[in-house]
């Protein structure tokens, strides 16, 4: 697959990750935890970014709360310059309008895809080629191009894309819709709707003119940050006025300018245990773990996901289906059936609405 000249990439990183409560907090949420192997995601994402375009044109943006992380980290793989801070969490339409307007400012002539820190991808040669396969079409077509997964349940948690042509290698995209239910996510399928993997590829001017039709409420953001002679101190200006939405709400399912080009990939956006028990190998009981210190005893247990700190003993008796996640301050039992393991974010809901209980997930 040809390179395609100014093509950039950005990489989302500002999610606390709630719903892999306890080992993610607010301060070391699950993009830099080792889940898949001893690199963490974002280390993952960073590397399969470096495997599309050089070093020089990876950003990554996230909120100052992880700056000491990042430049500890990642700025010995991609720039320092690079790293670009967010004053405040004003969810994903906000974060890449602010990339997308300051690539233009260097480049106006880029294309830019950005990639959430925290998935989980297994066929890198695959997804390279697929990106640079977006990155041309969108180039070429002047549209946004998302990238479809083929569902292999109806997860409510997910975005659905509906093409215009079922079983197509590209599709102009009939219908977004975010995070329905699970019997109109079963219905989707069968129409051929594809997970949206969150990844998005587009000319830096496309996407602003979505921005200008569709959402006008940013109008006074692109202008400032366009005539902005201390960019630093704009955007600490404007994210006292940003809206507050996913870039899937604000763009996604109100365009009429977007392509969909599925990947067959064994991919998850590790959102919740399940995802991540099933990308886990298992022993002959079902059983995963994600630290391989872990030791276990059972009696007519299986299927359970396993995590603790080294030297603990689990006993399981009559259980299976459990994420069992224990920390040094916090223990997560878990039925990973139905929808379960997404729940968990109701318990962090809880910990965060009550002061007493703010150092199990807020406190450093």
């Amino acid at each position: 697959m040809a390179t395609t000249p100014n093509h950039y990439i950005v990489i989302l990183c500002g999610g606390t990750g709630p719903r892999l409560w306890p080992l993610s907090r607010a301060y070391h949420p699950k993009q830099f935890l080792s889940l898949f192997g001893k690199k963490s995601l974002l280390e993952q994402t960073v590397n399969r970014a470096q495997n599309i375009v050089s070093s020089k044109k990876i950003f990554i943006i996230s909120n100052y709360r992880y700056q000491s992380k990042l430049e500890q980290y990642i700025s010995k793989k991609i720039p320092r310059e690079n790293l670009i801070y967010e004053p405040a969490k004003k969810n994903t339409a906000m974060a890449i309008l602010l990339a997308t307007c300051l690539i233009k400012i260097k480049d106006p002539n880029a294309v830019i895809t950005t990639m959430p820190s925290d998935h989980y991808i297994k066929q890198v040669i695959r997804f390279k080629n697929t990106i640079k396969k977006a990155a041309s079409i969108a180039k070429r077509h002047k549209q946004i191009v998302t990238i479809g997964i083929k569902p292999t349940f109806p997860n409510p948690s997910f975005g659905y894309i509906i093409p215009q042509k079922k079983g197509q290698t590209l599709s102009q995209v009939n219908l977004f819709i975010e995070k329905p239910d699970v019997d109109t996510a079963q219905a989707l399928i069968k129409k051929g709707a594809f997970w949206n993997s969150g990844i998005y590829t587009f000319s830096v001017s496309a996407l602003i003119n979505e921005f200008q039709t569709l959402q006008p409420e940013f109008n006074p953001i692109i202008n400032k940050l366009f005539q902005s002679e201390n960019i630093s101190k704009t955007i600490d200006e404007i994210y006292k006025i940003a809206p507050d939405i996913a870039i899937d709400r604000a763009i996604s399912e109100k365009s009429h300018n977007m392509m969909v080009i599925p990947i067959k990939s064994d991919w998850s956006d590790v959102g919740e245990w399940k995802s991540i028990y099933q990308k886990l190998a298992k022993d002959k009981l079902g059983m995963a773990q994600i630290n391989q210190d872990n030791q276990y005893l059972q009696v007519n247990s299986k299927n359970c996901l396993i995590s603790a700190p080294k030297n603990k003993l689990i006993g399981l008796v009559d259980v299976e289906n459990l994420a069992i996640i224990d920390t040094p301050d916090g223990l997560l039992i878990c039925n990973m059936s139905h929808d379960g393991s997404a729940k968990v974010r109701d318990i962090v809901n809880q910990i965060v609405k009550d002061k007493k209980y703010h150092q199990f997930f807020l406190k450093k």
